[in-house]
């Protein structure tokens, strides 16, 4: 098992430290509720791992579904140390991280995630783009574990299936995703994940952009039970594990790695759970009453023409805002995933391997 092994090689660390290490008890704030799959099988597994591999040092208390911060308020109480570490969504802060957002920008134009896509954005920022790096450590964040969603699907309260069906139709949309939005002719609302069921639950949404697991993982499902398969877009990067660069100062090398092996377990658990979640939810539909509808084939054939014209927009914006080599910024983290689909092509659903490969390729060169 992962956690057996790495503990033993961090028992030759603990050896080596003659320090007495610092008794951690952090608060860690998580927008997400404790039955998401960022949370259940993201954050939580790594303050568990952390918490078995640091000799007794690291406790934690979790504030999760936003009870201590919301999703727009995560980074603030990073900044200003209200929390030791929390689940963030980079794209709810594009002036405070515009090359991270950059780099992460190219999710309304995939067609799959995964544990690959999550490890190569947490690469890509921690070894890649020092600008990225930067822009983290100057709000008190180092970026530990990002995430990766499954493509998404568009959630309805009523049938739909076609562009008239889409036409005017108020979608709940991240960020850069309104253009999506608007491509197909409806009129994005940005607004966070908690407050989406209120949304479509009182008529102020009618529909959402997201997994189809989010009909059970968000209870969608009660308000939302027509999902328009689209396999269109795929939400990445977070980072879901981040600590405050104020407590990692204070870890010794023992804690650091366990916090380290951690955030690569969740990496991998928290993408596979996506996907786990989909598939059991698609299986299981008919008996909760959710309908799931193919699109149209003009509606394929728009979404066909979205992706040229979306990378010109991202790539102009990123030129006009002052990111010169924002060419360079895309092309790097496109190579970066294409390195790492190859390695989770070599090593399938094998945890260990995937998290040997992350603590060797990533964390190592931190």
């Amino acid at each position: 098992m992962k956690i057996v092994r790495a503990m033993s090689l961090l028992a030759s660390v603990a050896i080596a430290t003659t320090a007495q290490a610092e008794n951690i008890d952090l608060a860690y704030a998580a927008y997400g509720p404790p039955t998401s799959s960022n949370v259940e099988f993201g954050v939580i597994p790594f303050l568990e791992t952390a918490k078995e591999m640091s000799n007794g040092t690291i406790n934690y208390t979790l504030h999760s579904g936003g009870s201590l911060l919301s999703a727009k308020a995560m980074l603030g109480g990073m900044t200003d140390g209200l929390v030791d570490g929390g689940q963030l969504l980079a794209v709810y802060f594009p002036s405070e991280l515009p090359v991270s957002n950059l780099a992460m920008g190219l999710a309304p134009i995939l067609r799959s995630g995964g544990p690959a896509l999550a490890a190569a954005i947490t690469e890509y920022v921690l070894l890649d783009c020092p600008e990225c790096k930067a822009e983290f450590a100057e709000h008190n964040t180092v970026f530990l574990g990002a995430y990766s969603t499954t493509a998404y699907s568009l959630l309805c309260s009523k049938p739909v299936a076609t562009l008239d069906d889409l036409a005017g139709k108020k979608v709940r949309v991240p960020g850069d995703f309104a253009y999506l939005a608007s491509h197909l002719g409806m009129t994005p609302v940005n607004m966070s994940i908690g407050e989406t069921y209120e949304g479509l639950q009182r008529g102020a949404l009618d529909c959402s952009l997201g997994p189809v697991g989010w009909l059970e993982q968000f209870s969608l499902g009660e308000v939302a039970p027509y999902a328009l398969d689209i396999s269109y877009g795929v939400s990445y990067g977070g980072p879901i594990i981040s600590l405050t660069q104020s407590l990692w100062d204070r870890l010794d090398d023992t804690q650091k790695a366990a916090f380290e092996t951690g955030a690569a377990i969740g990496v991998f658990r928290a993408a596979n759970a996506y996907i786990k979640t989909d598939q059991d939810v698609l299986a299981s539909a008919g008996d909760k009453g959710y309908t799931v509808t193919e699109p149209s084939a003009p509606l394929v054939e728009k979404l066909g023409g979205f992706d040229a014209a979306f990378k010109e927009i991202l790539l102009d914006r990123a030129k006009k805002g002052g990111i010169e080599n924002a060419d360079e910024i895309v092309s790097g983290f496109e190579k970066t995933l294409a390195k790492w689909e190859t390695i989770v092509g070599e090593v399938g659903d094998d945890e260990d391997a995937f998290v040997d490969r992350m603590m060797n390729e990533i964390y190592s060169k931190m």
